[in-house]
């Protein structure tokens, strides 16, 4: 502009002068400025190309970063310069010459860098010879790595999780039952098939006809919720696998690995209170049987980037206590009591998890406080004098950061948010 000024100047003074050689001066002069007007003139549009062309390259590396994988493979990136190139066709006088995506992988974060370069055709500008002007661009995107993560729930449903869920229950349940908390879900025959009852009056029915909501009922319910929770959270497609196992003095499998998490949701609905019958004992609850079956079952962890090596949890809800069948040995007896010659009770011995965590599976695990009840001989004399270490044992058999306690009348489904949460938070931290 401040060209064209002065060259409205000079033809203002070129008009007033009758002089020759104010006619010379201002032939010399024109041709530099034009020369001027039109460096002007292409410049702005080199730099208006370039603004789109910039546009245009971070709208391509945005639509990469944005799609919920953890690769960007071959096709993905032809894509991406074929977008890039269709932009670039539209804006008037720009040829590109050269486009170069750069993705980069680590275990914690993908980042994809992209490069054009391009030229600018000029107009005024040919007349000195310069027939275009050179332009380039860079953008770049990078994104924490979503892990791939499969989660085996190992729940307790032994006679103990009968226990009545809250404070109220308990009050309700003692009145009904003539003082025991417990609704113990018994068939109505012993294990010889001899009729011993009617199913309809045992304490588990007592319970459910008198609407007293138990453990159990409540862990289902965290259950379904949990399902729910890892549904919303995937940023990635099919990211979260699901198993989940009962357990009592045997394993049952609920249902079966599986990103369809909907299944998983539908068969949780049938969690249940183990059944026993009349003539069985009370050595319901094996926490060595259910942690080495575990072992069995849950590969060793992987690194989480691809769905083919997925980081493993367990997450292991139970009271605390086990009231085990003696499968030749027991691990530590000295942290119970051998009630007979196949009945062993105590608190988990954390050592049974060591073999899952040496595979890198990291295991959660939600305590139920195991109720404590002073007035009944039998836990006084086999519970009472380990009752303090219930939580501390546990606690050393999970990762460190995963394990959380319920009070009796606590939040059950709150306490499976919470690990949910922190195991996924502890996958993104130490990845």
């Amino acid at each position: 502009m401040t060209a064209l000024v002065k060259l409205g100047q000079a033809l203002r003074r070129l008009s007033a002068d009758r002089s020759g050689q104010i006619a010379l001066i201002f032939g010399l002069m024109l041709v530099p400025m034009l020369f001027a007007s039109g460096a002007a003139i292409d410049y702005s549009r080199r730099n208006a190309a370039k603004v789109r062309l910039d546009a245009a390259l971070d709208a391509a590396v945005l639509a990469v970063m944005s799609q919920k994988s953890n690769t960007i493979d071959a096709a993905t990136l032809t894509n991406m310069e074929r977008q890039f190139r269709a932009e670039a066709a539209k804006i008037p006088g720009v040829t590109l010459t050269s486009f170069v995506p750069n993705p980069l992988t680590t275990v914690t974060s993908l980042t994809l860098s992209a490069t054009y370069a391009a030229k600018v055709s000029t107009t005024l500008g040919r007349l000195m010879n310069v027939s275009a002007l050179a332009i380039s661009g860079t953008a770049s995107g990078t994104r924490n790595m979503s892990q791939y993560i499969d989660f085996y729930l190992l729940l307790d449903n032994s006679p103990s999780m009968g226990l009545a869920a809250t404070d109220t229950d308990v009050s309700n349940m003692k009145a009904l039952t003539g003082g025991c908390a417990f609704a113990c879900h018994e068939y109505k025959f012993d294990s010889k098939g001899n009729i011993k009852g009617d199913d309809e009056t045992d304490f588990y029915h007592v319970a459910k006809k008198n609407n007293i909501k138990l453990r159990i009922q409540v862990l289902r319910d965290a259950v379904m919720n949990l399902v729910d929770t890892a549904k919303e959270t995937m940023s990635l497609a099919q990211q979260f696998r699901m198993e989940v196992w009962t357990f009592s003095d045997i394993q049952t499998k609920i249902s079966a690995l599986t990103t369809n998490l909907d299944r998983t949701k539908s068969d949780a609905s049938q969690i249940d209170l183990a059944y026993s019958l009349y003539n069985e004992p009370d050595n319901q609850t094996s926490y060595e049987r259910a942690i080495t079956k575990m072992n069995s079952v849950v590969p060793t962890s992987g690194n989480g980037v691809t769905a083919a090596s997925p980081i493993r949890f367990l997450f292991f809800v139970t009271d605390g206590v086990q009231d085990t069948p003696i499968d030749g040995a027991v691990s530590d007896p000295s942290i119970g009591y051998k009630i007979t010659n196949n009945r062993f009770i105590g608190p988990i011995n954390p050592t049974t998890c060591q073999a899952m965590k040496d595979k890198g599976i990291r295991i959660g695990i939600i305590y139920t406080t195991y109720l404590p009840i002073y007035d009944n001989g039998f836990y006084n004399a086999n519970v009472k004098p380990f009752e303090t270490k219930i939580p501390t044992r546990l606690k050393a058999c999970a990762t460190d950061g995963l394990f959380f306690q319920v009070s009796t009348g606590g939040d059950i489904n709150a306490a499976m948010q919470a690990l949910f949460q922190t195991a996924v938070a502890s996958v993104r931290l130490t990845n």
